[in-house]
């Protein structure tokens, strides 16, 4: 279960040019596979039948993601601190202020 399984993965996708997806916690991915938890799933092989419910899948992932991935990226987390952070700039800045007037 260790990141280092897995972090490299989008950049080898993006670079080979096969779409991909991160899904918010292994337990969704698990429920794919019927496993309790899962860390990466990979198609080898698909259904005739199926073959245009995954394309239509993969055309979705990869126009809203994967081609959008420095958008993302650049807004990621929205630049919204938390409690804690803000209250630690508050702090630093009060300190500051404090030492102008003195």
């Amino acid at each position: 279960d260790p990141i280092e399984v897995v972090v490299w993965l989008p950049a080898l996708c993006r670079k080979m040019g096969v779409p991909y997806c991160i899904v918010k916690g292994k337990a969704r991915l698990g429920k794919l596979v019927h496993k309790k938890t899962a860390t990466a799933v990979a198609f080898t092989s698909v259904k005739p039948e199926d073959k245009h419910s995954l394309e239509k899948i993969a055309e979705a992932v990869k126009t809203n993601y994967n081609d959008r991935v420095d958008e993302i990226r650049r807004h990621w987390g929205g630049g919204i601190m938390g409690n804690k952070s803000q209250a630690r700039d508050a702090k630093i800045e009060k300190a500051k202020q404090k030492e102008l007037r003195v």
